[in-house]
């Protein structure tokens, strides 16, 4: 458990634990360190001890007591109950914790980054998985924008025979923040500002690649809006308690019940409103000073859209402004790249500029410490995108210039087979694993040959233990044509090995 200061010196945690008939089970005390109001440590609090054991299901009661004879402190910390469920064969229980299936959590964390706190997502699953198999993903008002940059097991239920229940993942998406401080020194670019993006959203989480929970929340007025209760948790800050929904059917057989672990406690957690979630953002963004401050007086409505129109922006020209004025042609790809990030973004800036139409276009603003207007800004953006578009167009065109000195010579079945294998993404070969590398040698070329791997999965048996084994090995097609281009003939070559022999490009005999 998490025991959060202040803590007097000579402390003890006083666990004290009920049967589920009322007679007492158990005590157990474990020093509890010296802290300071505002720190934090955790502690660990199991219990072992032979001949103590009881097979018995049940609600189970308990008190968690902070205890100090030497300061005469007797403080209790929980007050609660957990349901023990009898699972299938002799002498297993585990804790019921179904009732914690329909519930998220939702926080920012500003212990790690209170600058630019990410978004960071629980939900609880139930049965044995490993945290690889599940993926999230973040929506919204319906569209997927972002994927966990992380999903971990945070705390793994299990029976008392080892056997796991269930887990409580942690989702952290590196590119979707409550809000970025230090935007005008030009951290955070390509983020996704929650205090920029008003909306309904969602984080789905996918075990298998099924949709397993469904974690919703509301942003409105750049806040995350708190449908219940904001507990604070000293390793991550302020958490919001949401509604979550269960689909399908991992889960397996559920009952929704179990003892609500957090609705049975005393006061075990320090309660904050949504103010405490907000605390560390600062008001000044879009280069040091809100973006309405430098023209004249707006009503709080167009100054809060004129401001997230302004970071949009702001963050736009100064990712990708310098590449797209400045570049020029040839493309390489990571020129395409950068032009389809922006293409993407363009969607979302337009609903932010449509939001400050009724703002004049010559409305001052200050832009990297130059003076620019709303329309000029704008203008800037919009070139931007053209500019982008082209590239992206320009590329396309380039790569079918590139294939058309092959379409030129080719015909029939050798011009069928090349537009499914275009060069250069695919490497010809021809008699003896020669290489072409011309149109000219392809069309020349009677025998063409593509070399790729493949994978043999088979068992085998070491020290008397049968295992799973992978041979990797090489695999030719290849393809014999008549003079007019049409197929002679059409086989396959596999062997082991890391590649293959000359020998593996001849034609059949």
């Amino acid at each position: 458990m998490v025991l959060a200061g202040p803590s007097p010196a000579g402390a003890e945690l006083v666990w004290t634990v009920a049967r589920p008939d009322g007679s007492a089970w158990f005590e157990h005390r474990v020093d509890a360190p010296e802290l300071d109001d505002g720190t934090a440590t955790t502690i660990d609090l199991q219990r072992w001890e032979d001949g103590t054991d009881i097979d018995d299901a049940g609600t189970v009661a308990f008190t968690l007591r902070l205890v100090s004879e030497l300061d005469g402190i007797d403080e209790l910390l929980h007050d609660g109950s957990l349901t023990v469920v009898a699972l299938e064969g002799e002498h297993r229980y585990a804790v019921d914790h179904d009732w914690l299936l329909p519930v998220g959590l939702v926080g920012l964390d500003t212990v790690d980054e209170h600058d630019g706190p990410k978004l960071r997502v629980t939900a609880f699953l139930k049965g044995e998985f490993d945290s690889y198999q599940v993926e999230a993903y973040a929506f919204r008002d319906g569209t997927r924008f972002a994927q966990a940059s992380s999903v971990d097991s945070r705390h793994t239920f299990s029976a008392n025979d080892g056997t796991v229940v269930g887990q409580e993942l942690v989702a952290e998406f590196d590119d979707v923040r409550g809000w970025n401080n230090l935007t005008d020194q030009g951290w955070g670019a390509g983020w996704h500002l929650l205090d920029a993006a008003d909306g309904s959203y969602e984080v789905k989480f996918t075990r298998d690649k099924k949709v397993a929970r469904v974690v919703p929340f509301e942003v409105a007025d750049g806040r995350i809006v708190p449908p219940g209760a904001i507990e604070v948790d000293p390793w991550v800050g302020p958490t919001l308690i949401v509604d979550a929904v269960v689909q399908g059917d991992l889960d397996g057989a559920t009952d929704g019940e179990g003892a609500a672990f957090y609705g049975d406690l005393a006061n075990a957690a320090a309660w904050v409103d949504i103010d405490a979630v907000y605390a560390q953002r600062t008001a000044t963004t879009g280069g040091g000073e809100d973006a309405g401050a430098a023209g004249g007086q707006l009503d709080d409505e167009a100054t809060e859209a004129l401001q997230r129109f302004f970071d949009r922006a702001e963050r736009l020209v100064n990712t990708w402004a310098a590449d797209l004025e400045g570049g020029s042609p040839p493309w390489e790809l990571g020129d395409v790249l950068q032009a389809e990030a922006l293409e993407r973004e363009l969607p979302d800036y337009q609903v932010l500029r449509d939001a400050v139409r009724s703002v004049p276009d010559d409305h001052p603003l200050e832009l990297n410490g130059e003076a620019t207007t709303i329309g000029a800004l704008d203008a800037r953006v919009v070139r931007m995108g053209e500019l982008a578009i082209a590239r992206i167009g320009g590329s396309a065109q380039e790569a079918e210039d590139a294939l058309a000195p092959y379409r030129e010579l080719l015909a029939n079945d050798k011009l069928a087979v090349f537009e499914d294998h275009p060069a250069p993404d695919f490497l010809y070969y021809t008699t003896d694993r020669r290489v072409i590398e011309s149109p000219e040698e392809l069309y020349e070329a009677d025998e063409w040959y593509f070399e790729g791997t493949t994978e043999t999965r088979g068992t085998g048996t070491v020290d008397g233990t049968s295992v799973d084994v992978v041979v990797e090995g090489w695999r030719v097609l290849g393809w014999v044509f008549d003079a007019d281009g049409n197929t002679v003939d059409e086989f396959e070559t596999q062997g082991q090995g890391t590649s293959a022999p000359k020998s593996a490009f001849q034609p059949r005999s």
